[in-house]
């Protein structure tokens, strides 16, 4: 049996019977039909023409997004529309640090701050900013660098034991013993005028202090007088001497004249200064000269 298939255009198509099972097709709409078993005409292809004159879809449609991002929204072709997306979590909690790890996708899905196990060794070639004594081991001998040791002292090598002398006055000797003191400090005794420095550990020693000796002053006395010496006239055999200026010797009226000679009385006990007159008197001046200063 030959399948015999009916065409032509829409004009003519109403104006034919097809029978049960006969096709026909539209050439100037492109519609394509089946006879149907009571005469009737099935379209085939109902929504191809309304398609293309559509300005939407009759049913809008939901498209959406799942893995690892998420989203939807309603589209039913009458205008463009968009997704937002929100990523999903990588399990990482939200903060700044120092050393993550990534997936082969590149997302960040642990986070922890970098450990001291985490830097790898380096020698000092690699670093640039370490200084010149990071070059250098420690100990005593020339070019190391010193350490404190387990007491925060400085080997004795490198910085001997110094000790600061302390000064105490102290009045007696029982005094003396009873300083807390260290070797090289000082008692100033006051009572024998006398200074000890503590040559041995052990204040509590007699024996421990030595004495510190003052040099003997090669002046013991002044006329006779020790310790704060004021010497008077009379301190160097000066009693009688009345002390004159140059200016009252030469004016003064009671030294003005010939002066008698002493008598035995007085010859002994007192001193006569002779005048300017005098001198002249007897030839011992000539110029005014030979007094220095003076006139006549």
């Amino acid at each position: 049996m030959a399948l015999r298939l009916r065409r032509g255009n829409a004009a003519n198509f109403s104006a034919i019977t097809l029978v049960s099972g006969e096709p026909a097709f539209l050439l100037d709409t492109g519609k394509f039909y089946i006879g149907g078993p009571a005469g009737e005409k099935i379209l085939i292809n109902p929504d191809q023409a309304a398609a293309e004159s559509a300005a939407k879809l009759t049913t809008p449609r939901t498209i959406a997004l799942n893995g690892d991002g998420t989203g939807s929204t309603s589209f039913d072709g009458s205008a463009n529309v968009a997704i937002t997306l929100v990523l999903a979590n990588s399990g990482a909690t939200a903060g700044m640090y120092t050393k993550v790890q990534v997936d082969a996708k590149g997302r960040v899905i642990s986070a922890s701050q970098i450990t001291a196990a985490d830097i790898p060794n380096l020698t000092l070639a690699k670093i640039t900013d370490a200084g010149t004594a990071a070059s250098k081991n420690t100990g005593t001998a020339a070019g190391q660098i010193p350490i404190l040791d387990s007491g925060g002292k400085l080997d004795a090598a490198v910085l001997p034991a110094i000790a600061i002398t302390d000064t105490f006055v102290v009045a007696t000797q029982v005094a003396m013993l009873a300083l807390t003191c260290e070797v090289g400090d000082v008692a100033v005794r006051t009572d024998v005028q006398k200074s000890f420095i503590l040559k041995t550990a052990g204040p509590s020693t007699l024996a421990n202090w030595q004495e510190l000796l003052t040099p003997t002053s090669p002046v013991q006395s002044v006329a006779g007088r020790t310790g704060v010496v004021t010497l008077t006239s009379a301190d160097v055999g000066l009693g009688n001497v009345t002390n004159e200026s140059k200016a009252t010797m030469l004016t003064s009226a009671a030294l003005t004249g010939v002066p008698t000679a002493p008598t035995a009385a007085t010859a002994t006990n007192s001193t006569q200064i002779a005048t300017t007159a005098y001198v002249k008197s007897q030839g011992y001046l000539t110029a005014s000269s030979d007094i220095d200063g003076g006139t006549f």
